[in-house]
C-alpha cells in the first residue's frame, strides 16, 4: 500500500518543552538513537548493511538522516513494513528518554 502523505515531524512530536539544544546536537543524538534501535532490532551487522542500503538506493548517508528525517522515516516503511513504524516509534522513544534527561 502506497501512502503520499509525509509522516509527522520526528522532532515536533518528541522535543519536550523547556529544552533547547542545537541542530546538531539534536542530530547527534538522532544517529545514536537510530544506531541503538537498530542494533537492538536488527543487530549490529544488519544496521551496517541497512544504512550500505540507503547509500545505494536512495542516495542518503548515515550523516544525512537528521537533516532527511522525513525522507528517512518513509524508507523505513518501504523497507520494513509495519515495522517500519515500530522502529520509527522505538526512535521516537529513545531519543525522548535522550532530551527528557538533558531537561533535569
Amino acid at each position: 500500500m502506497h501512502n503520499d502523505e509525509n509522516p509527522p515531524s520526528l522532532l515536533g512530536l518528541i522535543m519536550p518543552k523547556g529544552v533547547t539544544t542545537d541542530k546538531e546536537d539534536i542530530g547527534r543524538l538522532i544517529l545514536e538513537s537510530l544506531d541503538a534501535v537498530l542494533d537492538e532490532t536488527l543487530g549490529k551487522p544488519m544496521r551496517q548493511a541497512f544504512y550500505d542500503l540507503l547509500e545505494r538506493n536512495y542516495y542518503m548517508s548515515r550523516d544525512d538522516i537528521p537533516r532527511r528525517l522525513g525522507d528517512f522515516m518513509l524508507i523505513l516503511e518501504r523497507n520494513f513494513g509495519k515495522n517500519g513504524k515500530t522502529i520509527r516509534r522505538d526512535i521516537a522513544q529513545r531519543l525522548t528518554q535522550e532530551l527528557g534527561a538533558r531537561r533535569h
